[in-house]
């Protein structure tokens, strides 16, 4: 089981403030996405834009892999400002609900659902994946894309999405995991970016385990999005500044020290973890 949350850790409020605050500027930089970027080779020329979407191609792959009963209905836990569910529903015939405790980013994404003429078929609600508003087994699929790392509680987030989740259903998810339980020398935790505590890699199969899932995939592609993402955000902070320290609500100065901050999170700890699950039952 995971630990409890520390003292201090970013409430659900303080999450949906933070992307309130930011979702614009992360939506500029990452091509209207709010996950980072995947790069096959780190030098291929791929925008930073191109290689989050291709990210989000890299998890709809995870869910046709599923041999299970048909994908029909999908809960998008952390739906960021909805360009991955409305990626998936235009490659995919599946009904989608995309969940954030960010009202700014509702609005974006209802909005983005609207302008691409799929608003029939995915919608967004503001909610808090540690207690989602669904009924058991409501879901042939959830995916949460790069948002556990917000989670107080990541276990809580993995059992109410195995709640909601049919059986013979898939849990698919991405995001930045610790490759060693205790790493030393640097302290994994952002209040300015509305991160508790990194997950280790090691503690996931426990938590799928815990909330009635079977593991089927647990595996570490950090070398193909950290470097290349942080150095890619970096520049794009360096070069919009101004904008940044003014969403964060910093001086120019504590800015300079954020980043500076931010640049252990290149280190070789640091990794990004892709797993899967399914829900056993017919």
């Amino acid at each position: 089981m995971t630990k409890a949350p520390h003292q201090g850790s970013p409430t659900p409020a303080d999450v949906g403030d933070y992307y309130d605050r930011m979702t614009s500027l992360l939506n500029r930089a990452l091509g209207g996405n709010t996950h980072l970027g995947y790069w096959p080779h780190p030098d291929d020329g791929s925008t930073l834009g191109q290689a989050s979407d291709r990210l989000t191609d890299h998890m709809i792959g995870k869910l046709r892999e599923h041999t299970g009963r048909p994908v029909r209905r999908v809960l998008d836990v952390g739906c960021g400002s909805g360009r991955p569910a409305l990626r998936l529903a235009h490659s995919e015939p599946v009904d989608i609900v995309g969940i954030t405790i960010s009202p700014r980013q509702v609005e974006l994404a209802t909005a983005l659902a609207e302008r691409s003429g799929l608003a029939n078929r995915v919608r967004f609600e503001c909610a808090d994946a540690m207690d989602l508003p669904f009924p058991d087994a409501s879901f042939d699929a959830v995916w949460a894309l790069e948002c556990l790392l917000h989670m107080p509680d990541p276990a809580r987030v993995f059992q109410e999405m195995a709640r909601v989740l049919r059986p013979g259903g898939r849990l698919a998810a991405m995001d930045v995991t610790l490759r060693a339980s205790q790493p030393t020398g640097a302290d994994w935790s952002s209040s300015e970016l509305a991160v508790p505590s990194l997950i280790p890699i090691t503690a996931y199969a426990g938590m799928i385990s815990d909330a009635g899932l079977r593991l089927t995939e647990l595996t570490d592609i950090g070398e193909h999005v950290i470097a290349p993402s942080y150095s890619a955000m970096g520049d794009d902070v360096r070069a919009n500044a101004h904008a940044y320290a003014e969403a964060l609500e910093m001086t120019a100065d504590d800015l300079e020290t954020f980043v500076g901050k931010c640049s252990q999170w290149y280190t070789e700890d640091i990794g990004y973890v892709v797993l899967t699950a399914d829900r056993p039952g017919a």
